[in-house]
C-alpha cells in the first residue's frame, strides 16, 4: 500500500493507524514504568477495554474482541493468575461466570486513565485544545454515522 496519496499527503487511515500505534506503544511503556510490566497490548486491546463495570461473560468478551472463546480464555487466565481480573458468578444467571476487575486490574486501569488524560493534554499543547476537540468531535461523528461492528463497541472503565 502506498504511504502517501497522489496529492503528497498521507492517507487519513494511515495517520489514524500510526496515531493508534503511538498510543499503544506509549501506554505500554508507561504501564511498564509504573509496575505493570506483565501486561501486553493484547490485554488492554482485547480484554480490559471490553469489560463492563458489572462484569462480562468470557464469550461476550471474545465476540467483542473478534476472538475465539478459547483464545479469550487464555488471555483471561493469564490476567487472572496475575490478579488483574477474577471470575465471579453472573448476577443474572447463577450458572454462568463473568470477568470482573480485581484490585490490581482496577489500579492498572486508573494508571491508564491518568495516562490518557495526560496524553490528551500533551496533544492539546501541540495542536491547540480547540483543534484537538475538533478532531475528537469529527471522529465521534464519523463513528456515530457508521454501522457498529464488533471492534467499535464502546469501551468501559472500572
Amino acid at each position: 500500500m502506498p504511504e502517501e496519496s497522489t496529492s503528497g499527503k498521507p492517507f487519513l487511515p494511515q495517520l489514524i493507524g500510526q496515531a493508534f500505534n503511538l498510543i499503544l506503544d506509549q501506554l505500554h511503556h508507561h504501564l511498564v514504568e509504573t509496575g505493570y510490566g506483565d501486561l501486553r497490548p493484547t490485554h488492554y486491546l482485547n480484554v480490559f477495554r471490553f469489560i463492563d463495570c458489572d462484569g462480562t461473560r468470557p464469550t461476550t468478551l471474545a465476540r467483542r474482541a473478534g476472538m475465539t472463546p478459547q483464545a479469550m480464555s487464555e488471555l483471561v487466565g493469564y490476567l487472572e493468575q496475575r490478579d488483574y481480573v477474577r471470575r465471579a458468578p453472573d448476577p443474572t444467571d447463577g450458572r454462568g461466570r463473568v470477568v470482573v476487575y480485581a484490585d490490581r486490574g482496577t489500579r492498572a486501569a486508573e494508571v491508564a486513565t491518568r495516562f490518557f488524560a495526560d496524553l490528551e493534554a500533551r496533544w492539546g499543547a501541540v495542536v491547540g485544545h480547540d483543534r484537538l476537540q475538533d478532531v475528537t468531535s469529527a471522529l465521534a461523528q464519523i463513528l456515530d454515522a457508521s454501522p457498529r461492528g464488533a471492534g467499535t463497541s464502546k469501551p468501559s472503565t472500572p
